[in-house]
């Protein structure tokens, strides 16, 4: 009988402990995107506002073709390697430049997460 009660005590230490654990992994997790999304908004602010506007919609500078709306379903259907491939080198025939000199690959990310984010 002692035995008995021994394990169970050790195995719902062992659930608690690891319940504690994940919860913790998950709260860094979600502050880690957190502030990966405040740093996409900072960029996109800074390099991409300009032609995609505030809200992503494409409409705020006029040039020929226009920038593309980033809430379409047309773009939030693209695989986060395309969009970040579109990022990295530029749109050929648009407006849309390079941003492979100016961005990291981390920045590249964030500003994915953001523009994931526009369409919401």
């Amino acid at each position: 009988m002692r035995s008995i009660v021994l394990f169970l005590f050790f195995w719902l230490s062992y659930v608690i402990v690891s319940h504690a654990v994940a919860e913790q992994k998950g709260s860094e997790k979600a502050l880690r995107e957190y502030y990966d999304l405040q740093e996409g908004q900072r960029l996109y602010e800074q390099y991409c506002r300009f032609c995609h506007g505030a809200e992503g919609k494409g409409k705020a500078f006029d040039v020929t073709p226009p920038p593309v709306d980033l809430t379409s379903q047309a773009v939030q259907k693209k695989s986060d390697a395309d969009l970040t491939q579109t990022i990295h080198e530029g749109e050929r025939g648009t407006a849309m430049g390079s941003w492979k000199w100016e961005l990291s690959e981390k920045d590249k990310q964030n500003v994915l997460l953001y523009i994931r984010r526009l369409a919401r």
